[in-house]
């Protein structure tokens, strides 16, 4: 892909990744995923993979290219997404071996590292134009999004312009068109300040049909966290079913490797005293590693229209002090947060409770998925 005039290599990493994963050949729209998220931000204002997640976890997209061509200054809003992306893994800061796994089992790992914009001598000390070779060993903070498609152990750091220690490469797939490194593809070494800090892979990408509808407040996705200064808390999420609805799978965020969950739900009367205990259990496990992940549930539970129902979380992230993901209004990329349109809870106990929106000033990263009966 060819980037062009506008910072959306965040975006066009993102897709490529998901097609690397599904493989079926179809381009997907990076104009769709700027242009017509909830952040509201141009195409030259940056972005980075949390946004591209939300997008992509609210069901907004991806879409098709040929729905939505690059660069022509039209974006409709009417776009069908081509698939439902239900999963993604964040990979451990610098894990080579979890990087080169994810590649071999999955499919493209996105990545953010630092790379001088504009060709000259700056780009020079770091870049070897005659072995597509790139390594940057200084502390600049990342300004860039590729794809890990692959690596060489055996990669010679004799290729670099300054050597690293030992040899050993990525290869990964650029967004500046294919005049750049060998038809857009590249190496970086290992050794690299940057490349590997943050890795985003896409594990479940379903098609459209699996679930008939969402139900979610967080539309610019996971922005901050929260806790009681422990790895324990459960959160809760209120809703009231627009039709007859099946609730089948709910989703949430793993804030930390080694996340063990409970998920439970339960039918609400009308009025409004909120009681969240005794809730029906529905699932629990453990979540490898840090990410966003749909858990389906032991059976259906049936909702009524205009029924109110709550999915409740019981969470443990090790080493963490604020477990729960949240989205918050902090910075001029989530400026549009909206925290009028939910009901989210949080608990140290599971029994005693405070309302998200008005203690905190947040909305619960929780969605619920289901099928209209």
């Amino acid at each position: 892909p060819d980037q062009g005039a506008f910072n959306t290599c965040w975006a066009f990493a993102s897709l490529k990744a998901l097609e690397t994963t599904v493989k079926d050949g179809i381009e997907l729209s990076a104009d769709h995923m700027t242009l017509q998220n909830h952040f509201g931000l141009g195409q030259d204002a940056g972005g980075d993979y949390s946004m591209a997640s939300a997008y992509l976890l609210a069901w907004q997209g991806p879409v098709a290219e040929v729905d939505d061509p690059y660069g022509d200054g039209d974006s409709p809003e009417a776009a069908e997404p081509a698939y439902h992306v239900q999963e993604l893994q964040i990979l451990g800061a610098k894990d080579l071996e979890a990087i080169k796994q994810a590649v071999w089992e999955t499919g493209g790992v996105q990545s953010a590292c630092y790379m001088p914009q504009t060709t000259g001598a700056e780009r020079e000390q770091y870049y070897q134009e005659d072995t597509c070779a790139f390594y940057y060993n200084g502390s600049q903070e990342p300004n860039h999004d590729v794809v890990i498609v692959g690596w060489d152990d055996h990669y010679s750091k004799e290729n670099f312009v300054q050597q690293p220690e030992r040899d050993g490469a990525f290869l990964c797939m650029n967004t500046w068109g294919v005049e750049f490194g060998e038809n857009g593809y590249f190496y970086i070494s290992y050794e690299d300040s940057r490349i590997g800090e943050t890795c985003v892979v896409y594990t479940r990408i379903e098609p459209t049909e699996n679930y008939t509808c969402i139900y979610q407040t967080d539309l610019c996705g996971w922005t901050g966290q929260i806790g009681y200064g422990t790895p324990e808390a459960w959160f809760a999420n209120v809703y009231e079913a627009e039709d007859g609805i099946e609730v089948k799978a709910a989703g949430f965020y793993a804030t930390a490797p080694g996340t063990a969950y409970k998920v439970r739900i339960k039918a609400l009367g009308a009025d409004d005293a909120i009681e969240l205990s005794g809730a029906e259990p529905v699932a629990e496990g453990c979540l490898e590693e840090a990410g966003y992940y749909t858990i389906p549930f032991d059976g259906r539970f049936a909702v009524e229209p205009g029924e109110r129902f709550a999915v409740i979380v019981e969470i443990n992230s090790p080493e963490t002090t604020e477990p729960v993901a949240m989205e918050y209004q902090s910075g001029h990329r989530v400026s549009k947060v909206d925290i009028d349109d939910g009901e989210g809870y949080i608990s140290f106990d599971g029994i005693n409770w405070e309302r998200t929106e008005t203690e905190y000033g947040c909305n619960v990263c929780l969605k619920v998925y289901a099928d209209v009966k």
